[in-house]
């Protein structure tokens, strides 16, 4: 055998074992992606899962809180229109009131000063049964009112007792009747600016509930 037909030979071998490397390559380069495919669809799937156990959670605490909201909007809802009732029959209550001891500040007799210790009751009543709709603060501003109407009735009741004894010829210090109708005066002023007022806060927490 030449030095030729070796080189041929030891040729042919390279370019076999050549060809069947670039065959393995080529397998090795599409079974590789095979299973890449496979890895990534068996991801997909598992992630696609997961996602969807996350989201049927989110609904399911999503339906929860909106039950929630809406049940507290019922609530909210009644407990407005509750309160709206009792804030205009409150109301009315108080300006009754104001009525009642407009007309013992007219004529302060004992059939006035009946009428006006009635409504004053009735309306402190009504003002403790409601307690739990009434905002707290509208309860203070009630309270210092009722106060001051209470006061005007001690007030009128010492007056009407003075111009009983002045009427028996009773002995009666004038500077003491005077005292007490100043005293009168300034509550009955300081009665409508709190009815007003009240009035006022009232009104606006009938807007704010509805």
């Amino acid at each position: 055998m030449t030095y030729q037909d070796i080189l041929k030979v030891i040729t042919g071998i390279i370019t076999s074992i050549g060809g069947v490397s670039l065959v393995i390559i080529g397998l090795s380069s599409w079974l590789g992606k095979i299973w890449a495919n496979r890895i990534l669809e068996k991801d997909r799937l598992n992630y696609n899962e997961k996602l969807e156990k996350i989201k049927s959670e989110y609904l399911t605490d999503l339906e929860e809180k909106k039950g929630e909201i809406d049940k507290a909007k019922t609530l909210f809802s009644r407990y407005s229109e509750h309160q709206f009732s009792l804030y205009t029959e409150l109301y009315r209550s108080l300006y009754d009131l104001k009525i009642a001891a407009d007309k013992l500040w007219e004529i302060a007799d004992y059939n006035k000063l009946r009428d006006f210790s009635k409504q004053l009751n009735n309306t402190i009543t009504t003002v403790e049964k409601s307690i739990l709709l009434i905002e707290d603060d509208h309860y203070s501003q009630l309270t210092e009112l009722l106060d001051a109407f209470a006061n005007y009735k001690i007030g009128k009741t010492d007056l009407i007792k003075f111009r009983n004894l002045n009427a028996h010829n009773q002995p009666v210090n004038t500077q003491e009747i005077l005292t007490v109708i100043e005293n009168n005066r300034i509550t009955k002023e300081a009665y409508t600016l709190f009815i007003q007022e009240i009035g006022r806060l009232f009104k606006r927490q009938i807007k704010l509930g509805g």
